[in-house]
């Protein structure tokens, strides 16, 4: 009877895995080694905060739903340990890599391999060229100021030009005054 249950759960890990593999841009594999419990709850509460996803999946249920879903180039990531982490990109993909790349800094054991961004692999070298990317909201930001910066330099001439028009009526009238 467990063992019906046990297959059970595994199919439910498997369709999981396989909607996320397909339904999101993208998702990047991390190593998991010697990392306590406390510190993975810690980093988990701050991805979901961040509004991102990350699930730790069983190796040999990821390769059968990445070939469920079609995706290849990915299972040797798969072969090493038992188990990998696995960050969901749903929007920025920048905002995921980075949070991984910052905690594989700070913990010795985490590691990030590759990743799967709009139906291409990435390798680690590209993933974590990815995290030195700015982020959507930077990039909106530099954009916004690129468009801004002509009109601050307009209104600032602008300005000037009226400035000096009022200092030369102001020494006229002076002038006008003083004779």
């Amino acid at each position: 009877m467990a063992e019906k249950y046990g297959a059970k759960v595994r199919e439910l890990m498997i369709k999981e895995m396989k909607d996320v593999f397909t339904g999101s841009k993208g998702f990047v594999f991390s190593s998991i080694e010697n990392i306590k419990a406390s510190d993975m709850d810690a980093f988990r509460k701050k991805i979901r905060q961040s509004g991102t996803r990350y699930m730790v999946v069983k190796n040999k249920l990821a390769r059968i739903a990445l070939e469920e879903a079609g995706i290849e180039g990915l299972s040797d990531v798969l072969e090493q340990k038992n188990i990998t982490g696995m960050g969901i990109v749903e929007d920025d993909p920048v905002e995921i890599v980075k949070m991984l790349t910052d905690f594989a800094k700070e913990k010795k054991g985490f590691n990030v391999s590759k990743g799967y961004l709009d139906g291409a692999v990435l390798e680690a070298e590209r993933v974590k060229e990815l995290a030195d990317l700015p982020g959507r909201e930077q990039l909106l930001a530099m954009v916004v100021g690129t468009m801004n910066a002509p009109i601050t330099g307009f209104v600032g001439v602008l300005s000037s030009v009226l400035r000096s028009l009022l200092y030369a009526v102001k020494a006229i009238k002076e002038k006008k005054e003083s004779e």
